[in-house]
């Protein structure tokens, strides 16, 4: 392989601990005096201790609220987390993938009570799921989609349930 002269300066460069401090060597910092002690617990008369954090207020011009940065902005651009009537549809869809080679007939039939069974439950936790985000969603449309998400759910367990018991 042909290595430039650049790949051969990056390779010998390391910025591990060991090579920085094996670079620098042993640095010692010298222990203050006793004077130095004495006077770094004093603090000047005119400072006050309010035993916490003290904020300050800038009101020098030309900070961010000129610029037209607010608090409200920051927050509103923060991600949105995600509907619970999507997580329903996703299980939804996970239950329906696993039922479909049933109910073609195109195989897995040695499996199949086991295979209704998880269909069964994926589709129940779905819609339990997608039931509990009508208590989270905040418009008619999200509660909307909950319902049609848990009837969509209940709808999966009731193939589950006929499609176990069929003979093949």
């Amino acid at each position: 392989m042909n290595r430039t002269r650049k790949d051969e300066t990056t390779s010998k460069e390391s910025l591990s601990f060991q090579d920085i401090t094996a670079e620098l060597g042993d640095i010692r910092i010298p222990p203050p005096d006793a004077g130095q002690l004495e006077d770094a617990g004093v603090l000047p008369a005119e400072s006050a201790d309010f035993g916490g954090t003290i904020i300050v207020e800038d009101t020098r011009p030309g900070t961010a609220t000129s610029e037209g940065i607010t608090t409200s902005a920051l927050t509103g651009s923060s991600p949105k987390p995600r509907p619970m009537w999507v997580d329903g549809i996703m299980c939804n869809l996970l239950a329906a993938i696993f039922i479909l080679p049933v109910l073609l007939n195109i195989g897995l039939r040695g499996y199949q009570p086991w295979i209704s069974y998880s269909v069964m439950f994926l589709a129940s936790g779905a819609s339990v799921w997608s039931l509990f985000g009508l208590q989270v969603e905040d418009g008619p449309s999200g509660r909307k989609m909950c319902l049609v998400s848990a009837g969509l759910g209940l709808a999966l367990v009731l193939i589950a349930f006929v499609v176990r018991t069929a003979n093949p």
